[in-house]
């Protein structure tokens, strides 16, 4: 059975503009990322969800002149990753969780990011799923949601974000879809500030944009 996601107790916050918790930064600006390469098409899922966050930071930095100021995955071997994945789940998540993601702060730090681990169910993510299309489905939505968590986002509870956390089989078998407010978020964490929440300036609309768009 594929469970539903469940994150953290981040609160949030109401605003007149979107708002979202986050978890940190990073100091560099590239993420060096490691995939394990078994299940073939698991790796490849979650090497789409990168080239997705990839193309989407960078058209959207470069449409508002942002565009030296982008979070870059660049996939590495498992030494010398900065974020590591596994297609395995801890026990102390596998009865409420289907992905999870852990942080490693600088020292003396509670917002600087110096590494991840991310958990995604072997439940989904093996290899007899490779001919299932709607597990394959649902494993691309889920790589998208816990990239962001690698990213620093935390979550929004708007039905539509992909950081929204909450499993529903309309929203996963849909399109997902990035916003601006994940968008913006990580334009303000990747120029050097990592605030407790962040709030879309006044005047910029939230938009929502299928994460299709951004693949090749």
């Amino acid at each position: 059975m594929l469970l539903a996601i469940i994150v953290g107790t981040t609160p949030l916050v109401a605003a007149e503009q979107p708002s979202i918790p986050v978890y940190g930064r990073y100091s560099t600006l590239t993420i060096k990322i490691y995939i394990p390469a078994y299940p073939k098409w698991a790796h490849d899922v979650v090497l789409n969800a990168t080239i997705a966050w990839n193309q989407a930071q960078q058209l959207w930095a470069a449409q508002n002149n942002y565009s030296a100021l982008v979070y870059t995955f660049v996939q590495t071997n498992e030494a010398n990753a900065t974020s590591v994945v596994s297609f395995s789940m801890p026990s102390v998540y596998a009865g409420f969780a289907v992905g999870w993601t852990n942080y490693k702060y600088a020292a003396g730090s509670q917002t600087l990011i110096v590494g991840t681990e991310t958990y995604l169910t072997p439940s989904l993510f093996s290899a007899d799923q490779a001919g299932n299309a709607t597990a394959r489905h649902y494993a691309f939505w889920l790589a998208l949601h816990e990239l962001g968590r690698v990213l620093g986002l935390g979550s929004i509870l708007d039905g539509q974000d992909i950081m929204e956390p909450r499993y529903t089989s309309a929203r996963i078998l849909g399109t997902p879809r990035f916003s601006t407010l994940d968008l913006y978020t990580l334009h303000v964490l990747a120029a050097g500030s990592a605030p407790s929440f962040v709030t879309l300036p006044a005047g910029m609309s939230d938009q929502f944009t299928p994460v299709t768009e951004f693949l090749p």
